[in-house]
């Protein structure tokens, strides 16, 4: 009864995100909701920067709204501000390339985007500049700055009265489209994903009851909210639930984030698997991580590794691998705390469907679809709340019909057992047909990141250090020739005998090894197959 009492979850009969933490502000403002190296925010703090901010962004012409921000409390306030005023808030990546941000920027009709003056400066220094875009820039420092004492009262003094039950706040005429992401790109131009309120919530809801969140929990948030892992762990949960969470803006700076989790006594860190190695590998025995309940990895298969470096610093806490896609909101499922089997993906969420079928052209081109009993590999089909309606623009619908009823198919191959837990098989994409076979590259890289793992821990400091991919051009000639990228020093020879060691086939062989200093990564933590290609 008292773990039920703990438990989290979004507020009954709230119809939006906004409306959810509103009735959480009203009910407790001063409970901690966000923080940072040297600064708590309450819930109220909160809400009065974003009615401050609101009333500024009401009187912008466009329906969007670009937000350019890592993550922060600054962003957590940006975006319900940009839903308060009116706004759908687009999440914009600033790792992407200039080509893939124009593509965004006019698929979503984005004319104006709040960011930072530190964040444009950084990205300058790193020779990556915003300035040429056809965009207006709304720094957030030089907004702050200019507001007026009379504006900051009417915020302060709406806040205060709404937490004393006066209607001075309301989440009418708030958006039904909650936020408006785009897919990585790490294989293709990336396509707008416009999830709604009831997308999210749905998932949060899911995903809180999946790793039994408590409001004894707090969080660590670095993953960048342009991605659809870092929007949920570290947005859109803290304001439907009021999970508190510590916010760093670089998910790479390892020795920083390790102190926040000690600092701020944190329990729960949602992460890419490759942030997470570097934070290991930066902890020392025992400290800083001692605390965690769980680490809820994402975004990427999580190595052998990563597992037993975390069995090793965090013994009394649980690594929970999920599995999720953007289209989703994200998450589609989840290993549960006290029942997580590593190298699978878990369970399904509690509000979703999920299908395993095997797909068959017939003569007429049509696809068949057939459900696979447990043990057999096939195409993951999804059904549920969270799943998003479609693209922004003219990308093709990713829905099929199967079984009377309408499903979004995942274009990952994925495996069931009895029980429905799942294990993923990897990427239709990340195939390569050779001699007739099917050839997995995920497969592939998995056994050699498990081969060369002790060569590779001085040389990749916990970040991804082998990659497998085809030579660009080879596939359409009917000859597709199958590469490695790796930063240890080793040769084709050497790869193919670890591939032939591990039993796979002789058809999966390895071309030519191309050395790295390191691999190119995606904001989330993802391999960016792009970049790489783009060296050959």
């Amino acid at each position: 009864e008292a773990a039920v009492a703990e438990a989290l979850a979004l507020p009954r009969e709230a119809v939006s995100l906004p409306d959810c933490f509103l009735r959480l502000v009203r009910a407790q403002p001063d409970l901690p909701l966000l923080a940072e190296r040297y600064r708590v925010h309450s819930r109220r703090d909160v809400l009065t920067a974003a009615l401050a901010l609101a009333r500024r962004l009401e009187c912008l012409p466009d329906r969007r709204l670009g937000i350019m921000l890592p993550a922060s409390p600054a962003v957590v306030i940006s975006w319900l501000a940009a839903l308060l005023a009116g706004k759908e808030p687009v999440m914009l990546n600033w790792t992407t390339g200039r080509a893939n941000m124009l593509h965004c920027l006019e698929t979503a009709g984005v004319r104006r985007a709040l960011t930072s003056s530190a964040l444009l400066d950084q990205l300058e220094r790193r020779g990556n500049s915003w300035e040429e875009l056809p965009l207006e820039w709304l720094e957030l420092e030089r907004l702050a700055a200019s507001l007026t004492r009379g504006e900051k009262l009417r915020a302060f003094l709406r806040a205060r009265l709404f937490c004393l039950g006066l209607p001075t706040v309301s989440a009418v005429g708030v958006p039904e489209t909650a936020a408006i992401l785009f897919t990585s790109g790490s294989e293709a131009a990336p396509k707008g994903v416009p999830l709604t309120q009831a997308n999210l919530m749905a998932n949060a809801s899911d995903l809180i009851a999946m790793l039994a969140v408590s409001r004894r929990d707090r969080g660590l948030s670095m993953l960048p909210p342009f991605h659809s892992f870092g929007l949920m762990g570290g947005v859109v949960m803290p304001l439907a639930t009021g999970y508190a969470v510590a916010c760093h803006p670089d998910p790479t700076e390892s020795a920083s984030l390790n102190l926040l989790v000690r600092e701020f006594r944190l329990t729960i860190l949602c992460s890419a698997p490759a942030f997470l190695a570097g934070m290991l590998a930066r902890a020392e025995e025992g400290e800083p991580l001692a605390g965690l309940r769980l680490a809820f990895v994402g975004a990427e298969k999580c190595p052998e590794q990563v597992y037993r470096d975390f069995a090793g610093r965090c013994p009394r806490a649980s690594l929970c691998e999920g599995y999720g896609i953007t289209e989703c909101s994200p998450a589609i499922a989840v290993n549960p705390p006290e029942d997580a089997v590593p190298g699978t993906i878990g369970l399904p969420l509690p509000s979703l469907r999920v299908a395993v079928v095997r797909e068959e052209r017939e003569e007429s081109g049509a696809i068949r679809r057939a459900r696979l009993a447990p043990g057999e590999d096939g195409v993951l089909l999804v059904r549920g709340p969270s799943v998003f309606a479609g693209y922004l623009g003219g990308s093709p619908s990713p829905f099929v019909y199967f079984e009377g009823e309408e499903w979004y198919r995942t274009g990952d191959l994925a495996v069931a057992d009895r029980r429905g837990r799942l294990t993923f098989r990897g990427r239709l994409g990340r195939f390569a047909k050779i001699g007739g076979e099917m050839i997995s590259l995920p497969q592939m890289e998995a056994v050699l990141q498990a081969a060369l793992a002790d060569r590779a821990a001085a040389d990749a400091g916990g970040r991804p250090f082998l990659a497998v991919d085809i030579r660009p051009g080879s596939e359409e000639a009917g000859h597709p020739e199958i590469l490695a990228f790796c930063v240890p020093p080793c040769s084709a020879q050497e790869i193919n005998a670890a591939l032939r060691a591990a039993g796979l086939s002789p058809l999966q062989a390895v071309r030519r090894v191309i050395a790295v200093r390191e691999l190119p990564l995606l904001g989330a933590g993802k391999i960016d197959y792009q970049a790489l290609r783009r060296l050959v």
